[in-house]
């Protein structure tokens, strides 16, 4: 009898703005990388996965945000480490503010690996260490159309 996943569900942004992605980059031990803002969902604070996405957008990246349809589904398990984790992204259709890691000040975990925001043209982002890669393939052309069409990533291991 195989022992039983704990589940863990993300939620994150997708703002496109003049072709660039807005991205975190973590460097965590020895591994660097950039993912768009976002977190897991936390029962406490948030009563929905888009509230995850408005909470640690402000968090991440001190923007206040309205999020739009959702984008991509994305389902990947970690078995060695009894994680079960599923991912949602939306696409950000309006903001406000300005850039600013400093709300990460004081919460700890990502408040030590998150290093750098930036706005990623497509060419830059094809060079970098990012995740999750499939968002690659299509990414600028969802965010810009009227009607989004949910894609679900599929489950990797």
């Amino acid at each position: 009898m195989s022992t039983p996943l704990t589940h863990r569900i993300r939620a994150a942004g997708l703002l496109v703005r003049d072709g660039r992605i807005l991205l975190v980059r973590h460097e965590v031990g020895e591994d660097t990388y950039w993912i768009p803002p976002g977190g897991g969902f936390e029962s406490v604070k948030d009563e929905s996965t888009r509230d995850t996405v408005r909470r640690e957008f402000m968090e991440e990246t001190g923007l206040a945000v309205d999020v739009g349809p959702l984008v991509y589904v994305r389902e990947f398990a970690e078995p060695a480490m009894g994680r079960f984790h599923m991912e949602l992204f939306y696409r950000i259709d309006a903001w406000r503010g300005e850039l600013s890691l400093a709300n990460l000040s004081g919460l700890g975990g990502d408040e030590f690996d998150i290093k750098e925001l930036a706005w990623i043209s497509r060419d830059e982002l094809a060079a970098l260490p990012f995740y999750p890669a499939e968002l690659l393939d299509d990414v600028w052309e969802r965010v810009a159309a009227e009607e989004v069409v949910i894609r679900h990533l599929g489950l990797q291991r």
